[in-house]
């Protein structure tokens, strides 16, 4: 086990603010263009290095904005690889996640990349992410991962807006493949602070649907041909 006096499991770098989309609950309020703030490439390797410090060298998550606006993206992924840093990668799902990003990040040593996915269609996911077409892309380009042979993470932020579509997903997420599947709930900061939370009773609701699930999951995983059990988010009650 880690020992979190000596050093955090995961570390998330927002490496830019830049990013095509203006999603409706980024907390970083991301921007068309890079913030002239942001660290260089010899600032962000520096960082690179006090981060391979930590003795229990931790994961690396390389996220944004959308980090595929950096053009040392890949740099900055290799030098964490071959300072032993488990690296991470959640692009935002535009033209720019196309099959050879997808590779050229498996080869700078990126270990997991993860999707944003809101909805298990286009109706709900596309005004969340405020860019018509953005589910289409985010399935290309989990297909281009796929294909480049990178596991595959999803990453689901749940408010007012999508909570009861949750159950939908599931059968979505099993023919992904997916290993791990993120749930966040929605942190009212940023462009966030102006979509509706959940109530306390619905986060009790959704975490206790979480823990059927995750138990469904555990009692199939020896059998990879059975499904998953279908389990509807229970109705909300006043």
């Amino acid at each position: 086990m880690a020992d979190f006096d000596d050093a955090p499991f995961t570390i998330a770098w927002e490496v830019t603010r830049a990013c095509a989309y203006a999603c409706a609950h980024c907390r970083a309020d991301a921007q068309p263009r890079r913030d002239s703030r942001e660290l260089d490439t010899g600032e962000s390797l520096a960082v690179i290095d006090q981060l391979a410090g930590f003795g229990n060298r931790p994961i690396l998550v390389l996220t944004g904005g959308d980090p595929l606006m950096r053009r040392d993206l890949f740099k900055l992924a290799r030098y964490a690889d071959q300072c032993g840093l488990r690296v991470s990668l959640t692009p935002t799902a535009t033209a720019l996640t196309t099959a050879g990003r997808m590779r050229e990040a498996r080869e700078a040593g990126v270990r997991r990349v993860a999707f944003s996915v809101d909805a298990a269609d286009s109706a709900t996911h596309d005004v969340f992410r405020g860019f018509g077409g953005s589910f289409q892309r985010t399935i290309d380009g989990i297909a281009s991962a796929a294909a480049a042979g990178l596991p595959l993470q999803v990453n689901t932020t749940v408010c007012a807006l999508n909570v009861d579509e949750l159950s939908q997903l599931v059968p979505q997420l099993e023919r992904w493949g997916v290993v791990q599947w993120s749930v966040f709930f929605l942190v009212p900061t940023g462009r966030g602070a102006r979509i509706s939370m959940l109530s306390a009773a619905e986060h009790e609701r959704v975490l206790r649907w979480l823990c059927d699930l995750s138990q469904s999951v555990v009692r199939h995983q020896g059998d990879r041909r059975a499904a998953i059990p279908a389990r509807r988010l229970p109705a909300h009650r006043s």
